[in-house]
């Protein structure tokens, strides 16, 4: 008989009763409760045609398996009512009526009521639970797809872990992983909640080990679920780890950061083998900083442990440790990583292969050098000692000829032509063959000289070339030849 003005329904209002508003709204989801402002809409209308479920959902950008879980969701919390099948169709209630008439929207629904008296039951007077709060936890069984008795166990499971106060929202991803776990008996709820228990438990003993006094956070225990499910760590080696959180803020970020380097850098799994793996790697750094400090560098922890293991796939520590101080003898420049990382490579190119090794070149390269620098000095030759230099200062030696012989020798190669060192061997290399083996000798086989260039006296003795202390700044020029030579030989 009456009809309302369809243009006129923009311009009119709904009224929606405000115990709706407090007691319902809250706790439901954003589309659902569009779904129920809607359907309470269309339900003051005086619409002679079907309107059906599907156009609902289709005005309501919103899937059909939605649209039907929401009218679920009110249907469990008593405002609506589904009176008929074929089509659907529902009479929605008044939020108030319901508040004052408690129980009443549960008599429809007969697997709910035993669901919901299961869930008082467990909370017994420790907890008030809510009416949104079953809903909740029903939505698990209708639309997630558990079994009732598996999301009371879940329950339980988080009465036990995180205490009777538990937020049921936050429960809702366990709910979501037991259905991708394929969790459908009880068996495999207690299985899987097992397991959700050890989780639970090492992460409190990680937090504990970092003196934290409380129950882990969600993100927390996906950490710890990653580094123990998908790493393979065990818990001994998690907590094993955390001893490096020392070093700074412990948190379970800090830790994930450690376990993630020592998973791309060994194969330590157990608390033993990452034991010995931080033990390992504390002696690296003890190490690294050992030569950093021979050399005085400052670099950052990182880049100084980096360049120590190059520096290790060159030579072994022992040798390092010679080198970082031979190069900290040069006189002239403060030294760098190039400059040690040059030595390395050129006392390995001469195979030098353990400390006794480079302490005997080291003592030969001193000697020679500073030998030939006098020898050079007292010719007239130019320069600094070479290898060639010093390979035939080791054959004069080898042939007997003493310091102060070589000495002689050069100053009569002060008026050779050409080459003065290859003249000086000459002379040596005579000597050698006529069985000189002293100055005295030596003197008697001299060609005379003009009498401007004889010595005056007896000069022309052993006593002119005796024994003499090297400066400290000529021990350091050696240390000089040594890092130019090595430099040279690197390119």
């Amino acid at each position: 008989m009456f009809e309302q003005d369809r243009e006129a329904l923009a311009f009119g209002a709904l009224a929606v009763e405000n115990c709706f508003l407090m007691d319902y709204l809250p706790a439901a989801k954003g589309d659902y409760v569009k779904v129920y402002l809607w359907g309470l809409f269309m339900s003051r209308q005086a619409r002679e045609d079907n309107y059906s479920l599907e156009e609902m959902a289709q005005d309501l950008f919103l899937s059909l398996s939605e649209t039907e879980a929401a009218l679920r969701y009110w249907e469990r919390r008593g405002l609506v009512s589904r009176i008929a099948q074929t089509p659907a169709r529902y009479i929605f209630h008044s939020p108030l009526q319901r508040k004052l008439a408690p129980g009443q929207e549960m008599q429809a629904d007969g697997e709910y009521v035993s669901f919901a008296e299961s869930v008082y039951a467990m909370f017994d007077d420790r907890r008030k639970v809510t009416p949104a709060e079953i809903a909740l936890a029903w939505e698990w069984v209708q639309d997630v797809g558990l079994r009732p008795e598996v999301v009371l166990m879940l329950l339980a499971h988080c009465i036990s872990q995180r205490g009777v106060q538990f937020s049921f929202k936050k429960a809702e991803p366990l709910a979501i992983r037991m259905k991708e776990e394929q969790v459908v008996t009880c068996d495999d709820a207690d299985a899987f909640l097992h397991h959700e228990q050890s989780v639970h438990d090492g992460a409190r003993k990680v937090l504990s080990r970092m003196g934290k006094r409380r129950n882990p956070s969600e993100d927390e225990l996906a950490l710890y679920e990653k580094w123990t499910a998908e790493w393979g760590f065990l818990p001994d080696a998690v907590l094993d780890a955390c001893r490096e959180t020392t070093k700074g803020d412990p948190s379970f970020k800090y830790l994930d950061g450690i376990l993630a380097g020592i998973r791309d850098r060994s194969g330590a799994r157990t608390g033993a083998q990452v034991k010995r793996h931080l033990d390992q790697e504390q002696d690296e750094k003890d190490k690294a900083y050992e030569i950093m400090h021979l050399m005085n560098l400052n670099l950052h922890p990182t880049v100084a442990v980096n360049y120590y293991r190059q520096c290790l796939q060159i030579q072994p520590h022992e040798i390092i440790v010679l080198a970082a101080r031979e190069c900290a003898r040069n006189p002239k420049r403060q030294p760098n990583a190039e400059d040690l990382m040059s030595l390395l490579e050129a006392w390995k190119a001469r195979g030098l292969a353990n400390p006794e090794q480079v302490q005997q070149y080291l003592h030969q390269y001193r000697e020679a050098n500073l030998a030939l620098k006098e020898i050079f000095e007292c010719c007239g030759h130019s320069g600094r000692p070479t290898p060639a230099d010093r390979a035939l200062y080791e054959k004069w030696k080898a042939m007997g000829m003493d310091r102060e012989l070589m000495l002689f020798a050069a100053e009569q190669a002060r008026a050779a032509e050409g080459s003065r060192i290859a003249y000086l061997d000459k002379v040596l290399q005579m000597w050698h063959e006529a069985g000189i083996t002293d100055i005295s000798q030596a003197s008697a086989r001299r060609r005379p000289q003009s009498p401007a260039r004889q010595p005056q006296g007896k000069t022309v003795t052993a006593q002119r070339y005796g024994q003499r202390e090297y400066t400290e700044e000529e021990l350091l020029a050696v240390s000089e030849d040594l890092m130019e030579e090595a430099k040279k030989q690197r390119g």
